[in-house]
């Protein structure tokens, strides 16, 4: 669904930060599920006790958690737009545009949102969920007016 450029109030792409911190629940089995097969495979080659496996059970959580990041960005290249009467959300090439009387925070404050029903985390910058609240709360307060 495209908009028009006028349309927009803001658009917003995920950082390494976004994507470290408000991961959906998919992405944190996966990389869980990661780490326990790599932790599977050191421990069948390495004695638990040794250090080096140790050292490389440290290395398989530094790169499971600091690197997928990074492999979530290429892949997925998580993109928000806010339009006036829209959240637009584009994961990997795909846009899903998403009504604003549809979307609904599930926890103030935080990156969890019910969009169309379905719980979801915006993997983007609080500086856009500042303003997909604020576009919320025209919106509800439009509703009340009616």
């Amino acid at each position: 669904m495209k908009k028009s450029s006028e349309e927009v109030l803001y658009q917003a792409e995920a950082t390494y930060k976004d994507l470290l911190l408000r991961k959906n629940l998919k992405l944190r089995i996966f990389e869980t599920v990661v780490f326990v097969l790599g932790m599977l495979v050191a421990s069948s080659i390495l004695d638990a006790d040794s250090d080096t496996f140790k050292l490389i059970a440290f290395a398989i959580a530094i790169a499971v958690v600091g690197l997928f990041p990074f492999l979530y960005k290429l892949v997925l290249q998580p993109k928000y737009t806010l339009t006036r009467t829209h959240l637009i959300v584009s994961m990997s090439g795909k846009e899903t545009a998403f009504p604003l009387n549809e979307v609904e925070p599930v926890i103030e404050g935080r990156h969890i949102y019910r969009l169309s029903g379905k719980r979801e985390s915006l993997m983007v910058s609080r500086e856009f969920l500042g303003h997909l609240n604020e576009r919320l709360r025209y919106f509800q307060n439009k509703a009340k007016r009616r």
